[in-house]
């Protein structure tokens, strides 16, 4: 089963590896690609651009210098200069000439007008062509040619749209290489300026600057990716659904080996039969509970608790038996106690509690007498009842260590089941050496009157007896019911029977 669950962390971890490098690398080429369209459409809708601009002003140059001829139809020539441009207006001669709105009245018209006929003059030397600027108010392109001769004056103006710029082949070529191309005006002037590509996550953009053939303003042109790339593009569905699964699978694998590593912490802390913490997490709970006491300048309790008479249960019920009165009285050991107390296992039927804050032995004994009332007032299991004997040892009084403590609980515990009281408190013991530092009675202090245990027999001069812990030997010497059930005598042998003897015969011959 562990092999399993580590092939299945190994193959999540194995699945979510390939897969993150499979998005990475889609997503390298996906860029790649992307960036290629958006270049390749910002040369397409630049060329666009400028392709129309040029043919704008060969228009209004050929139709300025048509403008000068007699007998011309005005109107009818700013129709035909319009229908290559269908979203445009014209204006050729006057404002009776004009397809829409009178384009004369302009100042920039005015201005780009002024512009043609200074350019044109016979000293310049040069052929110019139309003067073009910008509309800012309708985002529109102004064409202006003033041509004065020796046959006549015409002037011609057209206005277009920037968003016509960019022809319709153009914009179906964009459209494929799934980009979105904007042209925007500008009223300042400037140069031709070409940007690199700019990127912002996903977005990707190149901006381009048309100004070297206007008079006054400039265009913008920008081409900017329309599609997210996402995770992995169209496959995102895909690379989305396996990181899923890895993810899922990781989780898995790493939550059975989580549960795995807290059962084996629990095994390795906690008691299977009755969930009391063991012998050994017993031991580290209250070395650090003593460790905190101890900087804090506070007290504890610890309580040695041994059934009475559990042997016999097993013996006569079966261990089936004994093992369901152990987890009843388990049961009512941690109902008898506070919350912040720790209730532990310390082997066979020996129990172990730690009561932080319990100095006084008012309150130990209040404490012991209502743990041996809730474990004995009422049976265990069915009709059996069971009763225990505590001892209860003080910290720092009767010890500054768990050995001490226990040793000197352990003791007083012997002692409360030889006497046949239900508990028994370590002050009346005499404590030597590893049990206690020094003892009261050993260095002549008068015990007071309440610190003498009312359970304790008391000398001539009124202090307890010591019990004597020299040989002490441990837990092992309590395993046979104290006091032992009274045996019945042998009965007397009988008086041996009195020996016959016979004195053989002989026959006569």
């Amino acid at each position: 089963m562990r092999f399993i669950r580590l092939a299945a962390l190994v193959g999540s971890l194995v699945l979510l590896v390939a897969t993150a490098i499979s998005v990475v690398n889609r997503r390298g080429e996906i860029r790649e690609d992307q960036a290629a369209r958006v270049e390749q459409s910002s040369l397409l809708v630049s060329q666009s651009v400028r392709n129309t601009i040029t043919q704008l002003r060969q228009d209004v140059h050929l139709a300025a210098i048509a403008a000068t001829g007699p007998n011309l139809d005005d109107r009818a020539l700013a129709d035909e200069l319009v229908a290559f441009f269908p979203d445009a207006e014209a204006c050729s001669g006057d404002a009776s000439g004009c397809t829409g709105a009178d384009l004369f009245s302009l100042r920039e018209v005015d201005d780009l007008a002024t512009r043609s006929i200074q350019i044109d003059a016979p000293e310049n030397g040069v052929a110019a062509l139309a003067q073009i600027g910008v509309d800012g108010g309708s985002d529109s392109l102004l064409v202006v040619r003033s041509v004065s001769t020796d046959a006549g004056s015409g002037i011609v103006a057209i206005r277009l749209p920037v968003a016509s710029l960019v022809s319709a082949r153009t914009r179906a070529a964009v459209d494929v290489n799934d980009v979105v191309a904007a042209v925007a005006t500008r009223s300042q002037d400037s140069a031709d300026v070409l940007s690199p590509p700019d990127r912002d996550g996903d977005r990707l953009w190149v901006a381009e600057t048309i100004g070297s053939p206007f008079a006054f303003g400039s265009l913008d042109v920008t081409i900017e990716s329309s599609r997210s790339i996402g995770i992995a593009g169209d496959a995102t569905a895909r690379y989305a659904s396996l990181l899923a699964l890895g993810t899922v699978l990781l989780a898995l694998a790493g939550w059975t080996f989580y549960a795995e590593s807290r059962q084996l912490e629990r095994r390795a802390t906690t008691d299977e039969l009755t969930d009391l913490i063991n012998r050994r997490e017993f031991e580290r709970v209250s070395e650090a509970e003593l460790d905190v006491r101890g900087r804090a300048n506070e007290g504890l309790c610890v309580m040695v608790i041994d059934l009475n008479g559990f042997k016999q249960v097993n013996d006569t019920l079966g261990h089936q038996f004994g093992d369901l009165v152990l987890k009843a009285s388990a049961e009512r050991l941690v109902d008898a106690v506070r919350d912040t107390d720790v209730v532990g296992r310390w082997g066979g039927d020996e129990f172990v509690i730690l009561l932080p804050g319990l100095a006084e032995r008012t309150a130990v004994r209040k404490s012991a007498e209502r743990i041996w009332d809730r474990l004995a007032g009422t049976p265990v299991v069915g009709d059996t009842s069971i009763s225990a004997s505590i001892g209860a040892a003080i910290f720092p009084r009767h010890g500054t260590t768990l050995d001490a403590l226990m040793r000197a609980a352990d003791v007083s515990m012997y002692e409360a089941k030889t006497t046949g009281v239900s508990h028994r408190i370590a002050d009346t013991i005499e404590v030597t050496e590893s049990l206690l530092a020094e003892s009261q009675v050993d260095n002549g202090e008068e015990l007071d009157a309440a610190d003498v245990d009312a359970d304790a027999e008391t000398d001539e001069e009124g202090l307890p007896h010591p019990v004597v812990t020299d040989g002490y030997i441990g837990a092992d010497r309590r395993r046979s019911p104290v006091p032992p059930p009274p045996q019945p005598e042998d009965p007397p042998l009988p008086p041996p029977e009195a020996a016959t003897t016979s004195t053989p015969t002989s026959s006569e011959s």
